[in-house]
């Protein structure tokens, strides 16, 4: 997520360093495409999710900034 938001943030005039994280960024994701968590389905979980936003709060450029946590 942090990949995708930096990259994000410049799209309106990107650099030829901007594709390259890009194109490193997608061929990550294509590596890892069967990874993934599995828990049993007799064992009880519990998710608890944070956030937290900032609205236009940097003050240079006027833009939002967020995050999450997410603990199980």
């Amino acid at each position: 997520m942090f990949n995708v938001c930096l990259c994000a943030r410049y799209q309106a005039n990107p650099k030829e360093s901007h594709y390259m994280t890009a194109k490193r960024f997608l061929k990550y994701l294509k590596g890892i495409v069967d990874v993934g968590l599995w828990y049993p389905s007799e064992v009880s979980l519990n998710l608890i999710d944070y956030f937290d936003l900032d609205f236009a709060g940097y003050k240079i450029d006027r833009k939002s900034t967020s995050g999450t946590c997410h603990l199980l």
